[in-house]
């Protein structure tokens, strides 16, 4: 048993069943159209900036439903629903903690960093603070990334294994093989419109799913009369890890490569800003359908040994032969969309931060999209080795990583509203916070008894950054 993203836990066996033909014919078929998809981009690839950034050009419809796309993952998924089968509503806040977040980085940070051309976060970073601060906080979102794309393989290979008669290690390997592939061919842009593809794959499957699961417990009735009344109240998680979530989602979205490409991609800054508050409000409607599948779950398989079986076994004993395949290809779909772009995401800084500033001078842009397209590759594939040999580290490993963007939003915000802020001081704040952060998960996770073990970690590594940055700038300040 293994513990995944979000607390997933699942039993690494082999499937004794199978799908029916109409599930192999649906899910065969959406892996043929993604495939195309990154096929016909392929041939429209003439540089790096098309192949990291679209050449700039990417509009209000396929930059949101990409940026919605990305965010709202399998694991996700799964976990939210299975957080609201173990406490009830109050489990929202696991989906709902990220609008306000994608709200006010829509406003205030995406365009700003849009009107600046830049094609990596670590690139800005750079700008601001020095080379090396670059690099270190291009290694460390690399890092996280590959980290997070090896997550989202499990994830993705036990809805299959689940779906079909394959091994998780021949699920983890197609699944790999084909978001890689399309990654590979068509760059950011095949990314962008198989994310758009995905997304309405996964709202159509998603609102499918709650209108079933509804109608089979007696709709909002049914699930009042047969849950407990705490249940429906959004006070149970009390305040502290709703607000760890929130800040998670303001460091993530803010600096993540994954996330903050699609502004940097972005036809303009209003493109940018759109997009940003655009997948924000689509929270309300995917948290909300994501809870009302935790509580369907919890009146019709109750008992289950965890609570992120949830949603996969509500799939798998209640809704129909067909409407099931939708429902799996809706969730690997959201799996895909998120691997893909945070592989595109590392590739982009891989090549841009730490390979071509030293190897790659005076190389033509065909070459230049060839090494793109081999850093994607060894990228996913050590991705996917991970998640093949480590899968009971992976959840640590990824929550541990998610200290980069908390360590790195510090020094980005300030220099964003603060002009006094020194080079020096970025470079030593991420380092600081990024080994404070870590060490706190460590200890976290050790179960700390006394003041420390009750705050959060996530809080702890911008701590740092503020301990480093502040007095650095007011220093500076005094001497200007």
């Amino acid at each position: 048993m293994y513990v995944l993203a979000g607390g997933l836990r699942w039993n690494n066996n082999k499937n004794n069943g199978g799908g029916s033909v109409l599930d192999i014919i649906m899910f065969l078929g959406y892996i043929g159209l993604v495939l195309g998809i990154g096929r016909y981009w392929s041939r429209r690839i003439h540089s790096t900036e098309d192949f990291h950034l679209c050449g700039r050009k990417l509009g209000k419809l396929p930059a949101s439903l990409s940026l919605a796309a990305t965010e709202f993952s399998g694991s996700g998924m799964i976990g939210g629903a299975g957080l609201v089968y173990a406490i009830g509503l109050s489990g929202i806040y696991w989906t709902y903690a990220a609008i306000p977040a994608y709200i006010f980085l829509g406003i205030f940070v995406a365009p700003k960093l849009r009107r600046l051309k830049l094609t990596t976060v670590p690139e800005y970073i750079g700008m601001k603070f020095g080379v090396n601060t670059q690099r270190l906080t291009a290694m460390l979102e690399i890092v996280e990334a590959v980290s997070f794309v090896a997550v989202q393989i499990l994830v993705s290979a036990l809805l299959l294994s689940a779906l079909f008669d394959l091994t998780i290690a021949q699920s983890s390997i197609i699944i790999t093989a084909v978001f890689a592939i399309y990654t590979m061919m068509g760059g950011l842009w095949a990314v962008v419109w198989t994310d758009a593809l995905q997304y309405v794959v996964l709202m159509v499957g998603i609102i499918i799913a709650v209108v079933l699961a509804l109608n089979a417990v007696g709709g909002v009735a049914g699930l009042q009369e047969n849950l407990p009344k705490e249940y429906f109240s959004l006070a149970e998680m009390g305040l502290w890890t709703p607000l760890a979530w929130g800040a998670l989602a303001l460091y993530s979205y803010g600096v993540d490569q994954a996330y903050v490409q699609r502004a940097l991609a972005a036809r303009d800054a209003a493109t940018a800003r759109f997009a940003y508050i655009f997948t924000g409000c689509n929270y309300i409607v995917f948290g909300g359908c994501v809870a009302i599948l935790g509580l369907a779950s919890a009146v019709l398989v109750p008992g289950l040994e965890s609570q992120d079986q949830a949603l996969p076994e509500l799939v798998a004993q209640v809704l129909p032969e067909g409407v099931r395949a939708l429902i799996m290809t809706a969730v690997m779909a959201a799996t895909m969309s998120t691997s893909s772009s945070f592989l595109a995401g590392a590739s982009s800084m891989a090549i841009q931060d730490l390979y071509e500033p030293i190897f790659g001078h005076g190389a033509s842009q065909e070459k230049q999209v060839f090494h793109s397209r081999v850093v994607t590759a060894v990228l996913a594939a050590v991705a996917l080795i991970i998640s093949l040999v480590f899968p009971g580290v992976v959840s640590l490993v990824v929550f541990a990583t998610l200290v980069a963007p908390a360590a790195i939003f510090i020094p980005f915000i300030m220099s964003i509203f603060w002009d006094n802020t020194p080079k020096r001081a970025g470079f030593w704040a991420i380092l600081v916070s990024a080994i404070a952060g870590c060490t706190s998960q460590v200890l976290w996770y050790g179960q700390v008894d006394g003041w420390l073990g009750t705050i959060h970690p996530l809080f702890i590594a911008p701590i740092a950054a503020l301990a480093v940055m502040i007095p650095a700038a007011v220093s500076n300040k005094a001497r200007q």
